[in-house]
């Protein structure tokens, strides 16, 4: 019995009451699971992986002898930082569009609920674990479904981010895009066995502590396997969720751990999707030709992170030769000479029959090209990502003008622009899968909170998206005075017809230029220059807003149209109004010297403009 226990079971070993159907099915998702597997060994992506996320981790360059330096200048590190840091610092919100006009008198509420649903699934925290996946790694994998404690029981539609190498999908499939073309998607993931006793009280005592596994995603990872110091903490059990489709198109899904069908959807949950689609959405970084499997941003990097390390070594050791030169010492000085005791410790005494019998071999400096090249390198790591100088907080080079650092950040960061925008668009896809999972689970009236520039509270009923009004073409209108162009359609008995909400969602995420403070109250400072017919670019109580709000000055509100009060003319000469006693006035106009014109306006080089678009017109 004490042998049982450590299994981490207090009941004897037994098999599990399933039938035939129900081992077969089991086994089935197990051949899945391992076919899957061998896919992903065949591309060699575990051991990518790992070497991946050795390089972002600082687990690179190891020293290959007691001399040798083992430098790390870890440039990937900063790079795949420095994006994902502009990417959290900019706004975040969904924008639904209804695909008929009865989905637009719903809309707002859809994007109210969908909001709701990101903040409280801490919305930051998890694009902050996509994209180190994603840029790390080469993908990140969204997985969507609701969770039925949430709310205090009310229920809500969440989502997590699932590691890339606990993600197994249909090797026929050549895309990314293509995910739900799948025949069959699995997400493995180790789970305690408590767990497995609560989520299933009949089966999950039958789940046994597996000590090894065949076939182990926890083993991708350097850091991974620290719960197996002890017995204790190692009580796990591998549970694959496999999602799959029926003869019909239905997506089910089963749940199995030690070969043991713990639960099929289909005879408890009914229809598990109202479209139809499997609940995760695949992202890549840059695709891959072939595979759904993409390539991150270390791969790439990973050339340029050697040579930089490569180069550092030679600095260092030619450091040490210069520092610690190397001697040669003749027979003169002496049989009780010892060269274990000439060390470059201070104050040395040297015991040597003639003093002149050594000499000094002079180190050859360090080529100039090395320290060269090493700083190219770091320049060619940027290029290969796509992050320019401004975008990382340095002085930019040759320009200085506002305007021109401005159109040099957007010409440079376009690379980041683009895998930005890849980013929204495959978070579209999350929203609507969001959306799908308040659509059949989310049942109950609440209210809910509305962050934003002026926070508020709503009501919202899911329910009301299952009967929207359907409207269609009035031909009445223009005919007869009064009728809308559109009207309701209604059935033979005047009872109005509906039909369930569809949205097309995005993700509104910035627009892949550092939402910084400094730089808006800038150009804020810029417009309020700016004027028109009708009134200024920016005014006055606009820009105390901005300082109110975000910069966190402690200004009182204005009445709406108050402006400053107007400045007497100044007369030539004359010093400003309200100029205290005392203070020297103005410095006169000086004229230029002869023969020196007028500065000329700083202006936009034309490598800017060309990158931009060429000259405004």
């Amino acid at each position: 019995m004490e042998d049982k226990k450590l299994l981490g079971n207090d009941q004897p070993e037994q098999e599990a009451p399933q039938t035939e159907a129900e081992r077969s099915l089991a086994l089935k998702v197990q051949r899945l699971f391992r076919e899957s597997w061998d896919s992903k060994q065949q591309l060699n992506l575990p051991q990518l992986w790992r070497k991946f996320d050795d390089y972002k981790h600082n687990r690179q360059n190891p020293k290959q002898s007691e001399d040798h330096p083992g430098s790390t200048t870890n440039v990937i590190h900063r790079v795949i930082e420095s994006q994902i840091s502009d990417l959290l610092d900019k706004p975040y919100g969904s924008v639904a569009k209804g695909t008929e006009p009865g989905d637009d008198m719903f809309s707002e509420q859809a994007q109210h609920m969908v909001d709701f649903v990101l903040d409280k699934g801490d919305f930051k925290e998890k694009i902050n674990l996509s994209e180190h996946d994603r840029l790390e790694l080469g993908d990140t994998i969204i997985k969507v479904w609701t969770d039925k404690k949430a709310l205090s029981g009310k229920g809500l539609p969440v989502y997590e981010i699932v590691s890339p190498a606990n993600f197994f999908s249909d090797p026929k499939i050549t895309a990314a895009h293509r995910l739900q073309e799948s025949e069959f998607v699995i997400h493995a993931t180790p789970r305690a066995l408590s767990w497995y006793r609560r989520q299933w009280p009949k089966l999950g005592k039958y789940v046994q502590r597996q000590v090894q596994i065949p076939y182990d995603p926890n083993a991708t990872f350097t850091d991974d396997g620290a719960d197996e110091v002890h017995v204790e903490t190692s009580m796990k059990a591998l549970l694959l969720e496999c999602y799959l489709r029926d003869e019909e198109g239905e997506v089910y899904c089963l749940h199995v751990a030690n070969d043991i069908l713990l639960e099929d959807s289909r005879k408890n949950q009914g229809k598990l999707q109202r479209r139809n689609l499997f609940p995760f959405v695949q992202i890549n970084c840059y695709p891959r030709r072939g595979t759904s499997w993409g390539m991150g941003d270390v791969e790439y990097l990973i050339p340029t992170q050697d040579l930089i390390n490569e180069l550092d070594d030679q600095i260092r050791i030619n450091a040490r030769l210069m520092g610690n030169p190397q001697i040669v010492v003749g027979q003169g000085a002496g049989k009780g000479f010892d060269f274990r005791k000439w060390t470059s410790k201070p104050a040395l005494r040297i015991p040597m029959r003639d003093v002149n019998a050594f000499r000094v071999v002079p180190g050859v400096p360090i080529s100039p090209d090395v320290p060269v090249r090493r700083d190219k390198a770091f320049q060619e790591a940027d290029i290969i990502s796509g992050v320019n100088d401004v975008s990382r907080g340095e002085k930019p080079g040759q320009v200085t003008a506002a305007a021109a650092i401005y159109a040099l950040q957007q010409a440079g960061q376009k690379g980041v622009i683009h895998k930005n925008e890849m980013l929204k668009n495959g978070w579209s896809k999350v929203l609507g899968l969001l959306f799908d999972e308040i659509m059949d689970n989310w049942d109950e009236e609440m209210w809910i909170r509305i962050d934003g520039e002026k926070p508020d509270f709503k009501f919202v009923n899911p329910a009301d998206f299952k009967s929207i009004p359907i409207l269609v073409p009035n031909a009445m209108h223009g005919e007869v005075e009064g009728e809308e162009p559109i009207k309701q359609l209604t059935d033979e008995s005047g009872k109005v017809m509906t039909r369930e909400a569809e949205y097309d969602f995005q993700l509104s995420l910035g627009n892949g230029l550092p939402y910084d403070k400094a730089f808006v109250f800038q150009t804020l400072l810029d417009m309020t220059k700016v004027s028109f017919p009708d009134g200024p670019a920016v005014t006055r109580t606009e820009l105390r807003k901005f300082l109110r709000d975000q910069v966190g000055l402690d200004l009182e509100d204005q009445p709406e149209g108050t402006q400053p009060p107007e400045q007497p003319p100044m007369q030539p000469g004359m010093p400003p109004v309200g100029l205290p006693q005392g203070m020297p006035g103005p410095m006169p106009p000086q004229a230029p010297p002869p023969g020196m014109g007028q500065p000329p306006a700083q202006q936009i080089p034309p490598e800017i403009l060309a990158m931009i678009g060429g000259v405004p017109q």
